[in-house]
């Protein structure tokens, strides 16, 4: 079985359903977490990468959402639920964040930030929160290979 292979798109951000249409366009899909082990793969690839030299924070779109039925998550990639506890506290909760466009969160952004900021004073280490689907931010394409 091969590895997995991932893309960190990091120069422009997108919305959700555009970073997948993206990672889709290259071949791939938006990147799903199953397990502990992945996630480990996931955070060396990016350690590699060298983002953490120049950033704090890390926000990436995931293929997991709840757009289906409401609070079932899964990897869209894969159709799979999401079972990986790796939430961050409170998570997922569906805040809405503008009520005259209805933006409710129901898409998966995997956060890393790697000093404490106003928002949370402790550091948040690779944990998932549900996020408006508009929101732009970096994403990870991967293979589904492995």
């Amino acid at each position: 079985m091969q590895n997995k292979s991932y893309q960190f798109v990091h120069l422009f951000k997108l919305n959700w359903h555009k970073a997948a249409a993206y990672c889709r366009s290259q071949g791939l899909f938006l990147v799903s977490i199953h397990n502990e082990a992945q996630l480990e793969g996931i955070m060396r690839y990016l350690n590699e990468t060298g983002y953490y030299q120049n950033e704090n924070i890390l926000q990436v779109w995931t293929s997991g959402n709840d757009l289906g039925e409401y609070n079932q998550f899964v990897w869209t990639s894969t159709g799979e639920r999401i079972v990986i506890d790796r939430w961050t506290r409170g998570e997922p909760n569906h805040v809405l964040h503008n009520k005259e466009k209805c933006m409710v969160e129901h898409c998966v952004a995997l956060q890393h930030y790697t000093t404490s900021t106003e928002v949370h004073p402790v550091p948040i280490v690779y944990s998932l929160d549900d996020r408006p689907c508009e929101w732009q931010y970096n994403f990870i394409c991967e293979s589904l290979d492995g």
